[in-house]
């Protein structure tokens, strides 16, 4: 599905999928023990000109689990 508009200057990202719960200890200090990345999503985000000075739309490609 694609946010915004598409155009012929974009780039391909990939983005982390995080998966898990942080629990917090005490005084509101968390920690990240129990999250770990379990994929990553590819995103492609579209720019206005050549230059990519503004973004005007974006669309997930697909989403890669690891083994």
């Amino acid at each position: 599905m694609v946010q915004g508009i598409k155009s012929k200057f974009y780039t391909d990202v990939k983005t982390p999928v995080i998966a898990g719960m942080q629990f917090c200890y005490g005084k509101g200090e968390t920690k990240n023990n129990k999250c770990k990345q379990i994929g990553y999503d590819l995103v492609r985000i579209y720019f206005d000109t050549i230059e990519k000075d503004c973004t005007i739309g974006q669309e997930r490609i697909k989403r890669v689990f690891n083994d």
